[in-house]
């Protein structure tokens, strides 16, 4: 399995419009020096440039998903933005997942993925 970089994806998405990559820096209100650098994987977006970027490409759902994944995966040891804006939202999460880090017992997650 080929693994797949944020940069990557997000040049792969680019291409299939047939957007420069200075025309999707301008819709996203950034500098082409900044967008190259996200599709080199030398920087990883806030999480507002990423929704924008999204949202010019043209993303469905589950693509959001997988680049904030991937941008996540970029940051080393950090969350999905979208996941960790839920998480700190919901105190009764949190405490869950600091339960289950505790007891190191995942079945928890079983129950609620039913």
């Amino acid at each position: 399995m080929i693994k797949t970089t944020l940069g990557d994806y997000i040049i792969t998405k680019r291409k299939q419009l047939k957007i420069s990559s200075r025309k999707l820096a301008l819709l996203c209100d950034i500098t082409p020096a900044y967008l190259n650098d996200i599709e080199n994987n030398k920087r990883i977006p806030s999480f507002e440039v990423l929704n924008r970027i999204a949202s010019h490409l043209n993303l469905h759902e589950e693509e959001i998903y997988q680049i904030f994944d991937l941008a996540a995966t970029g940051r080393k040891g950090k969350v999905s933005y979208d996941i960790s804006e839920y998480i700190m939202s919901n105190a009764k999460l949190r405490q869950c997942i600091r339960r289950a880090i505790k007891n190191n017992d995942d079945s928890i997650w079983d129950k609620v993925l039913k």
